[in-house]
């Protein structure tokens, strides 16, 4: 199994994870004889649950990812972002007339959903960051001369990225300028 494999199968065990460390923790707070769980008891459930999720995620693809200043800030950013449209939804729920507690419940689901989502959008890599990845294990590949994806070992003349179809003439032929291009430029491919 390939680490990307690995990585992959890691993330989706994920939501179980999660489903079971809430469930365990609700149990827990049921235990403790009330009607409805203590607002603090869920409180400290949500801050938990969130500190297992933000170190499991990170944990798992903090080796592949290039960590910019941008990339820490956004993903930062992402955090407060999302525990303000949890705590929003909390409050239009309670306030509608539903207990704290029901509002709290599914207010606090939405927090780690947006947070894993604005990550998977800000820790991909670009474009520049693919090319310097395939140099540094010593692949030059072949690039979709459109979009820039690796074609290495792809059978066809037909990027499964952006869909483009090419003639194997036009293909080498805007492989051939956009190398020229790029030795002009000094960036080389």
């Amino acid at each position: 199994m390939t680490q990307l494999v690995a990585r992959l199968v890691l993330s989706m065990l994920l939501l179980p994870l999660t489903g079971t460390l809430i469930v365990l923790s609700m149990l827990a707070l049921a235990a403790t004889g009330a009607g409805q769980p203590p607002i603090l008891g869920l409180a400290a459930m949500w801050v938990v649950v969130y500190s297992f999720i933000g170190a499991y995620w990170i944990g798992v693809w903090r080796a592949v990812v290039r960590w910019t200043d941008s990339r820490r800030r956004q993903t930062a950013g992402a955090a407060a972002l999302a525990l303000a449209a949890g705590t929003l939804l909390a409050t239009i729920i309670a306030s509608a007339g539903a207990p704290v507690q029901f509002g709290m419940l599914i207010g606090g689901a939405v927090p780690p959903t947006l947070w894993v989502l604005a990550t998977v959008l800000a820790w991909r890599e670009t474009k520049q960051e693919r090319i310097e990845r395939l140099r540094a294990i010593g692949t030059g590949g072949v690039a979709c001369p459109l979009c820039g994806y690796n074609m290495t070992g792809l059978r066809e003349a037909r990027c499964p990225e952006c869909g483009a179809s090419f003639t194997l003439d036009e293909f080498a032929l805007m492989c051939s300028e956009n190398r020229a291009e790029a030795a002009r430029s000094g960036g080389g491919v």
